[in-house]
């Protein structure tokens, strides 16, 4: 009978199947993305964290997750909801575009560091950093090394919808239609205004929907609402 065990995984998302039966969706270290049935008093919270085990009769079978939650990074942000539409924002994400059982450990320690540090000023943009990992862990990571049509690699500015490479602004001035803005937080040491932020986020969209063809989760939209930016 498979079975592994896991310490700390972030509940991506529940929803009930039955009475106190539900189908759960979590983000673990070993296996990444994993779905299963978990039963109890009481739905798992979505973006808790949960340690247990999973088991089946087969290894293709959903199977049952048998655990507890053991903590709720989400408790001290109730009263903060720029913090936590992000953190369900990111919770949504993941859901929606990672494969279910690859493991992603990188991807895992990144969002775990993300969370622990959801109460710092610079949340947000650590956020939209966050996104381009999770794209370059679905295989539509962004080539920030230089610019593609030999400009200064250290005044980038756009990237190709097309291509995924990013371009100068001197050489991509001329197209700045066609091209999609590169907030200078994305691929140096920068500050990031209300304004980048949009920018960042308005970029991963892009290529996450275009390029992925992913839907993604509708409390994403609120992230680029100008009250939750000003902080």
């Amino acid at each position: 009978m498979p079975e592994f065990k896991f310490d700390n995984a972030l509940v991506l998302s529940a929803r009930p199947l039955g009475e106190r039966t539900y189908k759960v969706s979590l983000l673990t270290d070993a296996l990444g993305r994993h779905a299963g049935v978990v039963r109890g008093k009481k739905m798992p919270a979505t973006a808790g964290l949960f340690s247990g085990r999973w088991q089946a009769r087969l290894g293709e079978q959903t199977g049952h997750f048998y655990g507890e939650e053991t903590a709720m990074p989400a408790a001290p942000f109730l009263e903060d909801a720029a913090r936590l539409k992000c953190l369900l924002c990111l919770c949504g994400l993941l859901d929606a575009v990672l494969p279910e059982r690859h493991p992603h450990p990188e991807l895992y320690g990144a969002v775990m560091d993300w969370i622990a540090g959801l109460g710092t000023a610079d949340f947000l943009m650590r956020y939209v950093r966050l996104e381009l990992l999770i794209l370059s862990a679905v295989g539509f990571g962004l080539d920030m090394s230089c610019c593609a049509g030999g400009g200064d690699a250290c005044d980038l500015a756009y990237i190709s919808p097309k291509t995924g490479r990013s371009v100068s602004r001197d050489k991509g001035r001329r197209y700045d239609d066609r091209l999609l803005a590169l907030p200078a937080f994305l691929w140096r040491d920068a500050p990031a205004t209300p304004r980048d932020i949009r920018d960042g986020l308005k970029l991963t969209a892009y290529f996450f929907i275009h390029k992925g063809g992913y839907k993604l989760p509708k409390i994403r939209e609120q992230l680029l609402d100008k009250a939750a930016l000003s902080l």
